[in-house]
């Protein structure tokens, strides 16, 4: 097999193929490290590739038993491997532990070959840093990769590997998917383990996925990794089923609410409406139910409350880590904003926590019944073209805090709200946007309906192909 073959296969196909004898894993993780090298300098996605890779056992029945992937280097750790989540101050930092979604990850036959660049811990939407610097678009360098799972979407998007790590807190996952045109998926909560570290009550808002570019490898990959742990501190009670095996029923028809409201955070820009606009009339045409209709959840200020738990969970992550590396968080550690995210993490009160949960439990509730009349709610998950780098959303910005946080809200009003919900929701690659750049249609579906979203991508992948789009920047 040679770097052009091996670019055509999805994760899926690439284990099949590896299942029959006809490639190895160790073929395909030397063709994965070609692949790098041919784009890497141009995009600077990767953090570290190793020298041999990182497999455990794959267990029987595995999907991707010798798929070369990368891992990000945030969330998901494994025992024994460095995990510096794009920061001065956790450098050198060497994991103690394998997370539940770790060792599923290698349970279900992936060889990972290297770590994944993020902006540092993951607090921005775009993957740029002090620490790691630039990672930049494969569609068009000028431009961000989306973040925090930068580095997995292009390496993705650039043929690199199938399939990678990502997690999602407020779209982490969604939105460089996103931005580099790829598939991500963020599962509702609880449907993925957090384990042994968290749980869905220390970190309510984060979910661990994947970017791909085919809906088999993302239904796979949730097969995979969606399985409960020992000692879980609440219960997972979704019905078990595998998403992959109902990829092979027939696709449903779908009440789907289409909105156009900005949701507060300014006019959604033209050309993204009139795609949105597009895309609803092509669900339409294959005979989808679709009409103009908007939560009205969207009215409550969700972005003040989010804006508590997502300083709570900065001050956390650097002050937990802080005495693990003997270094101190200042200036000289962190960058600007995560500095000032951390200070007024430190302020922030039991009640003022408590009172956001109760805001999360009341927002839940309105979603619950307004999908008692829709079985989706679809969105961009951009509602504004793709920034370039070097702007003011990266955490190394001059301006303050608050001015950073409207910057940045003012992109994505629609993805946080599935992290404070916890509802699943997906980034479909149907669309393009300003300048030619990909643009992902957002679903929202009802709790522990990972089944829709998933058929419903199924079906635009058939009626609004993405496959065959190849950005500029590839390895093939």
């Amino acid at each position: 097999m040679n770097i052009e073959e091996y670019v055509k296969y999805d994760a899926v196909g690439l284990a099949e193929l590896v299942e029959k004898g006809e490639v190895t894993g160790k073929e395909l993780a030397s063709l994965a490290q070609e692949a790098a090298e041919n784009v890497n300098n141009k995009l600077n996605a990767i953090v570290s590739i190793f020298d041999e890779p990182y497999k455990d056992d794959a267990i029987e029945g595995a999907k991707f038993k010798g798929v070369p992937t990368f891992i990000k280097d945030l969330g998901a750790s494994i025992s024994g491997l460095p995990q510096e989540s794009g920061s001065r101050l956790t450098k050198g930092f060497v994991s103690p532990v394998t997370t539940n979604f770790a060792q599923n990850f290698l349970n279900a036959g992936f060889h990972i070959i290297g770590r994944s660049t993020c902006p540092e811990f993951g607090l921005t939407l775009t993957t740029e840093s002090v620490s790691q610097g630039i990672t930049r678009n494969p569609w068009n360098v000028d431009h961000i990769v989306g973040g925090s799972s930068g580095g997995s979407a292009a390496l993705v998007a650039s043929g690199v590997v199938p399939l990678a790590h990502s997690n999602d807190g407020g779209g982490s996952t969604r939105i460089p998917a996103s931005c580099c045109g790829n598939l991500g998926l963020k599962t509702s909560r609880g449907r993925v383990s957090l384990g042994p570290i968290d749980n869905d009550v220390s970190s309510p808002l984060v979910a661990e996925g994947c970017n791909s570019r085919t809906v088999r490898d993302t239904a796979a990959f949730l097969d995979a990794v969606s399985k409960p742990a020992i000692g879980e501190g609440v219960m997972n009670r979704f019905v078990h089923e595998s998403f992959l095996a109902g990829l092979g029923k027939t696709p449903e028809k779908y009440r789907i609410a289409v909105s156009f409201d900005d949701w507060g955070s300014g006019p959604i820009d033209s050309e993204i409406r009139g795609e949105l606009e597009r895309i609803a009339e092509s669900l339409r045409g294959i005979g989808h139910r679709v009409e103009e209709a908007t939560p009205t959840i969207v009215q409550v200020d969700y972005f003040e409350g989010f804006k508590v738990l997502w300083y709570s969970l900065a001050y956390f992550a650097v002050n937990s880590m802080a005495p693990m590396i003997n270094r101190v968080p200042d200036a000289t550690t962190l960058e600007s904003i995560t500095l000032q995210m951390v200070k007024e993490g430190e302020k922030i009160r039991a009640f003022d926590v408590d009172r956001t949960m109760a805001l999360s439990n009341q927002m839940s509730r309105e979603f619950g019944e307004f999908f008692q009349n829709w079985d989706l709610l679809l969105t961009p998950t951009l509602i504004k073209g793709t920034p370039k780098v070097g702007g003011p959303i990266t955490l190394n910005s001059k301006l303050t805090l608050d001015e950073w946080y409207d910057a940045a809200s003012s992109l994505i009003p629609a993805t946080p709200i599935a992290n404070i919900t916890g509802v699943p929701a997906i980034s479909v690659p149907c669309g393009l946007g300003p300048g030619g750049l990909p643009l992902g249609m957002h679903f929202l579906a009802a709790m522990g309906n990972e089944r829709v979203l998933i058929d419903i991508a199924r079906q635009l992948e058939e009626s609004e192909p993405w496959i065959n789009r190849k950005p500029p920047v590839y390895a093939g």
